[in-house]
């Protein structure tokens, strides 16, 4: 495998890089991914676009919510694509329990009554899903390799109207939500740049939306949470970003990126790469990874030889 420097990144690659620079080593600069097929990842992006789909027939279409259902649906099972209905784990994430929580989801927010309503723009067309890759061609950044400037990247559900206002709307699937479920959203990176990349864009929006689908066998929750990312949150957040992007290119010049051997080792079990950190002579053959990169802006992973 060849090791190459993302010249895409967004805020899930950065937040690796802050954790530990070694691991986003192993899955971004060589690639590195488990064997096999992202549950999350396919039920996610398969409720993404069900739920796009049924905004664009009840609001461009004017279509009644059994109509927009039924082409919601179509959308859903062609993103699905021919991953099997039930998982292999124990993820309550099946074809049949996420297309029920989509189904939910609109029960809770009706469209034409939600809170949240498309943003239109000054030709009245509405805006969903919101895609973005800005060069960070600002002073003090440095250059990728190939001598262009690095592309932030992004992508959230929809750019909305609250209380007269632009807003991001964001959904998060999980299968559990505790009691500061709400809390985790308040220093998010990924909505900080969201709300950066808007402001970019001249629009003018400190706001973000934060809808929670909790998915369990037995139970389907929904939850919000509104967020408020002022000025200076965004100023700083851009500062931390311009200096960790140095880290970033001086790590790839001096070939050599930072162990963290600490919580991020541990945290959520076990990181997948402890094998590879406590080997003397690691073998990055291990047949239980393959290589597949991850493209920010099409948010689609291309695979290659080891």
């Amino acid at each position: 495998m060849t090791p190459l420097l993302p010249a895409h990144i967004d805020s899930t690659m950065m937040t690796a890089f802050r954790s530990c620079p070694r691991k986003f080593y192993h899955t971004h600069i060589l690639g590195l991914r488990r064997a096999g097929t992202s549950i999350d990842l396919i039920a996610g992006g398969a409720f993404a676009k069900g739920l796009e789909t049924f905004y664009r027939e009840v609001h461009e279409n004017s279509s009644p919510t059994a109509k927009a259902m039924s082409t919601a649906f179509t959308a859903f099972s062609e993103s699905w694509g021919d991953t099997p209905k039930e998982p292999l784990s124990d993820s309550p994430k099946s074809f049949d329990r996420m297309f029920e929580a989509l189904a939910d989801y609109v029960s809770t927010y009706p469209p034409l009554t939600d809170h949240v309503q498309p943003y239109r723009d000054a030709k009245g067309k509405a805006t969903y899903e919101f895609s973005f890759g800005i060069p960070l061609d600002f002073p003090g950044f440095p250059l990728h390799p190939s001598g262009d400037p690095f592309i932030y990247c992004g992508r959230f559900d929809m750019l909305g109207v609250y209380q007269n206002r632009p807003c991001v709307r964001d959904e998060k699937t999980s299968k559990y939500a505790g009691a500061t479920w709400a809390d985790q959203w308040n220093l998010r990176n990924q909505f900080m740049g969201y709300v950066w990349a808007c402001q970019h864009f001249g629009i003018d929006l400190e706001t973000v939306v934060v809808r929670g689908v909790i998915i369990q066998k037995k139970e389907i929750k929904q939850l919000e949470a509104i967020k408020i990312f002022p000025h200076h949150m965004i100023d700083r957040w851009f500062d931390q970003l311009r200096h960790d992007v140095t880290r970033l290119r001086k790590a790839w010049d001096e070939n050599h990126f930072d162990y963290n051997f600490g919580d991020t080792c541990t945290s959520y079990g076990s990181c997948e790469f402890t094998d590879f950190c406590s080997d003397k002579n690691p073998w990055y053959e291990d047949p239980k990874f393959t290589v597949r990169r991850w493209n920010p802006l099409t948010h689609e992973e291309t695979g290659e030889s080891k």
